[in-house]
């Protein structure tokens, strides 16, 4: 296989390790939707749109045959009826337990994970142009209460980025802001703009955990600092129109982001870089690092790039930078798995005892 790009791309390594090979005889099939195939621990069984997917072992796998024979993935919105579904016994592994619902699974499995929910500020226009406003709603929010109250100690405040430890680029050197709300209050003041309305956009659909709680929670210490919180929280489609609006930014919109792949190629330039369709700044300096550190091959180089990508981020607090979601499944008391750092569920890294 030649992979050809239009320059240098270092982020390729971590492309290639989301490539799914294929069989050869894959050229002949017209829609590989209803008979998917590869080269994989598992050979596709049969599936319900929307409902399920069943799987069997596939013991000409080269990496020998996986101890769990027969595997079948449902999918369930609603968390209540999936933790019902594992207490029961008909699952053996649901994805976002919620933090409330630990006690109540059979088993559970945690580890610190990618989704890192944030509020983006606009930096160019309205009240947070400021940077001292900017410094101050970060300074206004408790994050530890809000890892302790909303996600019930799973997770830990975000060391003013958006890049977990596990992820290239990740900043050790930074720290997430003190919670400082009297400092906060001063800075407002300062800015000439306590009293004032600040637009907060969240969403209504609960498509992240405990995204409606967090956003109230802002609000509420944004309010003790001395302004005037317009929380708005539409349906999901109004919510997006906002969030890709470069032209009519909202003061602070809520996002949460994540990364699978461990490179930090798309979230910079998602929301880092000017012109990324969820950015909210026009830093010319930090958008060519950003492009700089996709176009490096080399990892040590790209590493000391985004470091300093990210501090530019930090000391101009583009961003109210809240926790680092801990990735929380519930289990049943027969599997037997460690959950892995980029959510991959792969089924032949688990087993179950008898």
């Amino acid at each position: 296989m030649r992979i050809t790009t239009d320059g240098p791309d270092g982020v390729i390594p971590a492309r290639m390790y989301w490539l799914k090979i294929i069989a050869p005889s894959a050229k002949d099939v017209a829609d590989m939707s209803e008979a998917p195939n590869g080269t994989g621990p598992y050979k596709f069984v049969s599936r319900e749109t929307g409902v399920n997917i069943k799987l069997t072992a596939n013991g000409d796998y080269w990496g020998g045959a996986p101890s769990i024979k027969d595997v079948t993935f449902e999918f369930v919105a609603e968390g209540g009826t999936r933790l019902a579904g594992l207490k029961s016994g008909k699952y053996d592994l649901i994805t976002n337990l919620p933090p409330q619902d630990v006690d109540q699974a059979p088993a559970s499995a945690t580890v610190q994970g990618q989704e890192h929910p944030v509020l983006i500020l606009d930096a160019d226009e309205g009240i947070t142009a400021d940077p001292k406003v900017r410094l101050a709603l970060n300074l206004a929010v408790d994050k530890e209460a809000i890892a302790q109250s909303v996600y019930g100690g799973f997770a830990t405040p975000d060391a003013g980025q958006l890049l977990s430890p596990s992820i290239l680029g990740f900043n050790s050197s930074l720290s997430a802001y003190p919670y400082d709300p009297e400092q906060a209050k001063t800075l407002l003041e300062e800015a000439g703009v306590a009293g004032q309305t600040i637009t907060l956009v969240g969403e209504s659909s609960g498509r992240w955990l405990n995204d409606k709680e967090l956003v109230e929670a802002v609000a509420g210490y944004w309010t003790e600092a001395g302004l005037v919180v317009d929380l708005q929280t539409p349906e999901f489609g109004a919510y997006l129109d906002i969030l890709f609006d470069r032209e009519n930014r909202a003061d602070a919109i809520f996002v949460s982001s994540s990364n699978d792949i461990l490179d930090p190629s798309r979230q910079l330039a998602t929301y880092y870089a000017a012109g990324g369709i969820g950015s909210s700044n026009s830093n010319a300096d930090l958008a060519a690092l950003v492009d700089e550190g996709r176009s490096t091959l080399d990892q040590a180089q790209r590493q000391s790039i985004y470091e300093e990508a990210v501090k530019i981020a930090y000391d101009e607090a583009y961003f109210v930078w809240l926790v680092n979601n801990k990735d929380l499944y519930g289990m049943s008391e027969r599997l037997e798995w460690t959950p892995r750092v980029d959510s991959k569920l792969l089924i032949k890294e688990m087993s179950v005892k008898s």
